[in-house]
C-alpha cells in the first residue's frame, strides 16, 4: 500500500477517535450536572486526597440580628454550621460573599453546590458560573442527617502550605 494513503487512513482514524472522546467527555459533563451528588459521595470524595473538589455554600452567610440567630437552625445560615472547607457564596452572588472568600473561588474546578435543602433553582443559577458543578442532594440538611461533621463560625481562608485533609 502507498505510504501516503496509509498515513491518511491512520490520521483519519485518529481524528474520528478524538472526536468520539471529546463527544463522550461533553456528554459525561452534562450528565454530571443533571445528577445530584449524595452526602455520602461528597464525604468520600472530600476524604480522598487525589480528588480535587470545591464545595460552594449558597445559603445566607449570617443572621442579620441576634434574635434571628436565636431562632435559626444550624442549617439556615453558613456561620451557624457548614461543611468543613466550604466557601460561602450566598445565592451564587459575589456581592453577598465575604471579601476574603472571593479569591478562593475557582469557576473551573469540579464543584458541589450546597443549599439548605438541595434547591434546584439556586443550583441552576450557579450553573451559569461554574463549568463543572453538581448539586448536593438534600443540601446541608442531608449532610447533617447523615451525621457528617460541621464547622461553625465565619469563613476563614485556608492556610498556605500543605497539610492533611479537611475531614
Amino acid at each position: 500500500m502507498n505510504p501516503k494513503i496509509e498515513r491518511a487512513i491512520y490520521l483519519g482514524i485518529i481524528a474520528v477517535l478524538a472526536i468520539l472522546v471529546l463527544n463522550f467527555g461533553t456528554t459525561l459533563a452534562n450528565l454530571k450536572k443533571e445528577l445530584p451528588i449524595t452526602a455520602k459521595e461528597l464525604y468520600d470524595k472530600m476524604g480522598n486526597p487525589k480528588i480535587n473538589i470545591q464545595v460552594i455554600d449558597v445559603r445566607p452567610y449570617e443572621p442579620a440580628t441576634e434574635e434571628e440567630e436565636d431562632e435559626a437552625e444550624e442549617t439556615d445560615f453558613y456561620t451557624l454550621g457548614h461543611i468543613p472547607g466550604s466557601i460561602p457564596l450566598p445565592d451564587c452572588d459575589e456581592s453577598k460573599a465575604p471579601e476574603e472568600a472571593l479569591p478562593h473561588i475557582n469557576y473551573y474546578l469540579p464543584t458541589v453546590i450546597v443549599s439548605k435543602d438541595g434547591n434546584v433553582e439556586v443550583f441552576k443559577k450557579c450553573l451559569e458560573k461554574f463549568k463543572m458543578a453538581q448539586n448536593l442532594a438534600g443540601g446541608i440538611e442531608a449532610w447533617v442527617d447523615e451525621g457528617y461533621p460541621l464547622e461553625e463560625d465565619e469563613y476563614t481562608p485556608p492556610q498556605a502550605g500543605g497539610g492533611g485533609g479537611c475531614l
